[in-house]
């Protein structure tokens, strides 16, 4: 059953993982609507963000639940101050 489960998570378009971080990796919006990485990679700084781990159903606009949050940096939340 685990290996469902790792194959399920690796066949998502866009999960990607990074170095410091082992749980595949979703750019969604304000409200963890998986959006393409491209959108977190051309709009840093605004409500698009990455969070780690957690699933969807691998279509964007789905809700990404149970991931953790890294946004901003130095302790910052990007793109959702001032507002």
């Amino acid at each position: 059953m685990t290996l469902l489960a790792v194959a399920a998570l690796a066949s998502i378009g866009s999960v990607a993982t990074t170095g410091c971080h082992d749980e595949p990796r979703h750019c969604v919006d304000a409200l963890n609507h998986l959006q393409p990485d491209s959108v977190c990679e051309a709009r840093p700084g605004t409500a698009f963000h990455y969070v780690y781990g957690g699933a969807s159903g691998g279509h964007y606009g789905d809700t990404v639940v149970g991931a953790s949050v890294s946004r901003g940096g130095f302790g910052g939340f990007g793109g959702e101050g001032g507002e």
